[in-house]
């Protein structure tokens, strides 16, 4: 990564986000970026050059919210956990997703069909995509049907083996699985909610819900349940990100 690209990243960041537990605010990035990138540089190319990634840059605050209209909050599936990591990490992590973004539609490692954080497949783009394919099997007099699926804690069910395996498999250089490798292992949380603060708790496995890098590296996990599908006999399957629709046309 270059400094341009690390002041570019700074400057995509919204001044008034909540800060991770190194307390250093958006804000204050955005300000002093001129005076912070040339620092920056050296020190995350460092974690490529020495193969290693701070610990304290692993540690993160996990926010629990509650889902809205949820009949009963003493369940833990009617709260969402968002993980509020710190900014040096998020930063880094930011430029690796754009250039994670940037190689997988150079080398179409990722089919058109799965949408999220990738240019020109927005939630509204599979909106479309979806409406044309229904529309076009009606024209012809057919029908189609659908199934929903949505996997389950998605982020926090990551298995990094497989994560680095599945992203080697995509042509995904190990300069870039290994640093993963690096950044997801040994990663401890602190659980905030309701004005309780638990005790750091070590994370075996899984993705940041609030990270930069999380959705990105995330489609190269499941992409093989898109590629199992073969559009040239009516069967197709869209997905964004945790989200899957499976499609399936014939004649009445």
């Amino acid at each position: 990564m270059t400094n341009e690209q690390i002041q570019h990243t700074i400057s995509r960041q919204g001044p008034y986000k909540a800060p991770g537990p190194d307390s250093i605010s958006n804000c204050f990035i955005i300000k002093c970026a001129d005076m912070l990138v040339p620092h920056l540089g050296p020190i995350y190319w460092a974690t490529f050059t020495l193969k290693t990634y701070p610990e304290h840059w692993k540690c993160s605050m996990t926010v629990v919210l509650r889902k809205s209209v949820k009949p009963d909050y003493t369940v833990p599936g009617a709260h969402r956990l968002i993980a509020l990591i710190n900014m040096m990490a998020k930063l880094i992590s930011a430029c690796m997703a754009e250039d994670l973004v940037h190689l997988s539609e150079i080398h179409k490692t990722l089919l058109d069909n799965h949408f999220g954080c990738r240019p020109g497949r927005t939630m509204t783009d599979s909106l479309h995509y979806i409406s044309k394919l229904v529309k076009d099997a009606w024209r012809k007099g057919e029908v189609v049907s659908t199934l929903f699926l949505d996997i389950k804690s998605a982020f926090p069910s990551v298995v990094l083996d497989w994560l680095v395996h599945n992203m080697r498999q995509r042509g995904v250089p190990a300069e870039y699985t290994n640093w993963i490798r690096q950044k997801v292992s040994g990663r401890k949380t602190t659980l905030k909610f309701n004005r309780y603060e638990s005790e750091p708790i070590t994370l075996p496995k899984g993705l940041d819900q609030g990270c930069p890098l999380s959705s990105i590296v995330f489609q190269f996990y499941n992409a093989d349940l898109v590629d199992i599908w073969d559009p040239s006999n009516g069967k197709e399957v869209i997905t964004f990100m945790d989200d899957m629709l499976m499609l399936a046309q014939e004649s009445l």
